[in-house]
């Protein structure tokens, strides 16, 4: 048992976070079905930009109890820039001032169940007035026939006061340390315990190619002096391309050792000081799986949106950024890879950055890339995100330039606090149990690093042909399509692994196969260890066998080393593959059918089964049976857009478990397996089809305006929903907030078990209330709504509160020249990076666009 160590374990200890019925399922008595209880940690994130840290205690409460109530568990504080005209409020970041403010912040997060962690520094990258020159980044030089550092002078990118001054240099653990005793001292005041962590942001230390520490590290880890090439490197001196790529990569492999050194002293210092450390590695110019598995929460990022079928979703190539990664989110799998590898609980990601145009961030967009981050492995959302605003400043208050605005000045803050109900549900069960996959991939960064062109290489979220263009992103995307989960280990992390009855036992779980993509180079020690796990009695699996090391030093010797190796009987005795997917089937490696009908699936273990979840991507719904890749005689139904729970329909046929889902265009589903029935308290799921076409309800709508600005338009009667900036009102036409579509209505003369309310187009949340009983929110497409017993024969009164986007607002303040971008440094930047102008935007067309149809239903039973 000793074996399984932390893999086993986080299975069964996880599974009790599982509050539905995990202690009695087998009971005598029946064990009521439940959501998981909602924790900090299950509840959606923010980053919390403080606006020159201008904060006062009223209003941080004020705004952190606006946070809690609209289902937020907790914020990432960053000081910014300021706003103009309140310079007289700026605190200088780390004063006792400021400490004094973050005091107070913790005290009210904790009374109010919120949680806290705060960048080490303001702005990006770390770095400030305390940073020498000695101390500051430098970029790679040829300075008389030898290689130097050249000082950057970059400068921390949006500073907030007291945080202004020069980035760090990101390879130097001893200019960290320098930096950091601000902090320790700074901080000392607040209770250990207050702040949960700390974070590092994206690499961008922008040309930071060089340190004073390269030079000896480089010859302690290639055994020759970098300076032997310097003209070669620089290009002042002819070399063929295999040696310059060799010698680039020993020079690369140096700056990744740096500056994993750089945050493990990050980290060390986080953990002295009672904090966890949450890190993003992306962009760093070393082997991410490492960088991020150093930090106790690995952290991606969702920066754009992505092109996906899904029926009704708006993609705007001048509105919207369009994300470069692949729609199965390969990068994001480095972070939750790392994370489920090390054995770490959550894996987060900064999300909606720059989802679409400033002010044209919708709930309904954001869906599917939110959905995307949880087919990937990760579970703790981050927004992107909140400004501190205090109430005295005119709308839109203070904002920060390529967020989603989730703030209260946002007249979709309610449709954004239905989507954290959403986030929650999910998450509550995506942290409980255990990651499943049971592939190890292995990342080859030595052979990534061994590139004849440019210098230093970053490794990064938006550039990412290193990734997309890679022998193993074509293998990842294949498994992935093939229905095969699977988590990215790297050489450091193969030497973590341990083999017990054949399974690979890893910190955080165990797998059953490690897959060698096809390359042409490999690093001795990590083939050794391949061997050595494959003596042990692990299943290694080589896509193709490699031929040659990477780098320069000692070459000969590593090779003649590696040709060994090759030799060696446990590799000489291998079989060509001819199949991946034969192979894995070879070795009962489980995969999921649903990829190959284009659902996208996370799976999670549990110690009396399996956690799903299932989201339709598809231009189309998908109404049948899906088969599971493990065992199940009974599967529960969560549906985590409004909370329902059922008894699905599930079957065992010719040795494999299937359970029966209806799923729309964009729709999502938790499905819970039990391999054994139990005794529950649940009713059964109810499986329905539209028995005939929609019906539009007969009779005169009336429009009310309830809240929002500059003013609320006039009432209106409408023949059918319409948009209201159709109105002759001109007011309508740049009012953002919410207005109410009302009709009283004859229920149709058609028998139906049950009745759906299609919306058809709403802009862009709405909502709906039937005879005076709360239907549900409506902000995802495809905006239907299932009525329930509501629908009462005779006269009823529908009620549909619907908000739009702030943009038509914003546009009229730039028609009317309004100064409202009172923000400093880069102020409001467009989505293309140039200075904002809203005059030009088109109305934005808001409201209950419709048509609004009563669909007829007819129970099935699924067969």
């Amino acid at each position: 048992m000793k074996y399984w160590g932390k893999g086993l374990r986080a299975i069964l200890s996880a599974a009790v976070l599982w509050q539905a019925f995990s202690a009695n399922a087998f009971a005598a008595e029946p064990a009521v079905v439940a959501w998981p209880a909602p924790t900090q940690s299950s509840k959606p994130w923010a980053r919390w930009w403080w606006p020159a840290s201008a904060v006062d205690r009223a209003h941080l409460t004020t705004q952190l109890e606006a946070l809690t109530a609209a289902g937020i568990g907790g914020v990432e504080i960053t000081p910014i820039y300021g706003a103009r005209g309140y310079e007289d409020r700026y605190l200088d970041f780390l004063s006792p001032q400021w400490v004094a403010m973050l005091d107070h912040t913790t005290r009210e997060a904790a009374r109010l169940d919120l949680g806290v962690d705060m960048a080490t520094g303001t702005g990006w990258p770390f770095g400030g007035p305390d940073v020498s020159a000695t101390q500051g980044s430098s970029s790679i030089a040829l300075v008389d026939g030898r290689l130097a550092g050249k000082p950057t002078a970059m400068k921390v990118k949006r500073p907030a006061p007291g945080g202004e001054g020069l980035v760090l240099d990101p390879y130097s653990p001893e200019a960290l340390s320098a930096y950091l005793q601000r902090f320790s001292t700074a901080l000392a005041p607040l209770p250990r315990g207050a702040l949960r962590a700390q974070f590092h942001d994206s690499f961008e230390y922008f040309d930071a190619s060089w340190s004073p520490l390269l030079p000896q590290k480089f010859q302690q880890l290639n055994g020759y002096d970098i300076q032997t090439y310097a003209g070669e490197i620089m290009g002042e001196k002819r070399i063929d391309g295999d040696t310059l790529g060799r010698i680039k990569g020993d020079y690369r492999r140096t700056l990744a050792a740096l500056h994993l050194e750089y945050i493990e002293r990050w980290v060390e210092w986080s953990h002295a000081h009672g904090f966890r450390a949450r890190n993003q590695a992306h962009g760093a110019p070393g082997n991410l799986l490492d960088l991020y598995a150093a930090a106790d929460i690995p952290e991606t990022e969702s920066f754009g949106m992505t092109q996906l079928p899904i029926a009704g979703l708006r993609v705007d190539s001048t509105g919207a950024n369009i994300d470069s990664d692949p729609p199965l989110n390969l990068i994001g799998r480095f972070a939750s890879s790392a994370a489920h590898v090390a054995g770490h609980p959550l894996a987060a990601s900064e999300t909606l950055t720059w989802l679409r145009e400033n002010f044209h961030e919708t709930p309904a967009a954001a869906k599917p890339q939110i959905d995307r981050l949880f087919i990937a492995g990760i579970n703790h959302i981050f927004y992107h995100g909140v400004s501190y605003s205090p109430e005295d400043a005119p709308w839109p208050g203070w904002f920060f330039y390529a967020a989603s605005q989730i703030n209260p000045n946002n007249p979709l803050w309610d449709g954004y606090a239905a989507m954290n109900r959403y986030v929650g549900r999910v998450q509550s069960v995506l942290q409980a149990g255990a990651p499943d996959n049971e592939v190890l991939l292995y990342w080859n960064f030595d052979e990534l690093a061994d590139e004849p062109r440019w210098l230093m290489r970053q490794y990064g979220m938006h550039e990412n042909v290193w990734l997309t263009g890679s022998l193993t992103a074509l293998l990842a995307s294949n498994l992935l399509a093939a229905g095969y989960g699977f988590d990215l280990v790297s050489d450091a992390q193969l030497n973590q692994l341990e083999v017990a009855r054949g399974r690979l036992i890893a910190p955080g779980g165990s797998y059953k196969v490690v897959l060698v993509p096809s390359a042409w180079r490999i690093p001795v020690a990590t083939m050794a260890r391949l061997i050595e796990l494959k003596r042990q009695g692990a299943t290694v699996v080589f896509e193709k066998l490699p031929l040659d090391v990477p780098g320069f030093g000692q070459l000969a010797h590593r090779r003649e080393q590696l040709n060994k190796l090759l030799r060696s009987p446990e590799i000489a005795t291998t079989p060509v593959v001819f199949s991946i997917y034969a192979e894995l089937s070879t070795h009962q490696v489980a995969y999921e059918p649903a990829s190959r009908v284009g659902l996208g699936w996370a799976r999670r273990a549990r110690a009396d089964g399996h956690d799903y979840f299932f989201v339709n991507n598809r231009a189309t719904a998908f109404d049948g049976w899906l088969r599971l890749g493990t065992d199940a005689a009974q599967a529960l139904l969560f549906d985590p857009l409004t909370g329902a729970i059922g008894m699905g329909a599930a079957r065992r046929t010719r040795g494999h478990s299937s359970v029966y889902l209806q799923l729309e265009s964009g729709q999502s589903m938790i499905v819970r397996t039990l391999p054994k029935p139990a005794k529950l308290v649940t009713p059964p799921w109810r499986y329905v089809r539209p028995a005939a076409e929609g019906i539009a309800p007969l009779g005169e709508w009336q429009l009310t305006f309830l809240k929002g600005g500059p003013a609320l338009p006039n009432p209106a009667r409408l023949a059918r929903p319409v948009s209201w900036t159709t109105l002759a009102d001109p007011e309508a036409q740049r009012f953002a907030g919410t207005a109410r579509y009302r009709l009283e209505f004859e229920a149709p003369e058609v028998q139906a078990d049950e009745w759906l309310l299609d919306l058809g187009d709403v802009r862009e949340a709405a909502s709906v209330t039937l005879n005076g009983t709360k239907i549900g929110d409506a902000w995802s497409l495809p905006f239907r709504l299932r009525l329930g017993s509501a629908l009462k024969p005779g006269a009823n009164v529908l009620e549909i509160d619907v908000s739009n986007l702030p943009a038509n607002r914003i546009r009229d303040l730039d028609l009317r020249k309004v100064d409202w971008k009172i923000m400093r440094d880069i102020n409001l930047a467009s989505i293309k990076y140039r200075a904002l102008d809203a005059s030009g935007w088109e109305i934005a067309p808001s409201g209950l666009l419709g048509p609004v149809r009563l669909v007829p239903l007819k129970v099935v039973r699924p067969r």
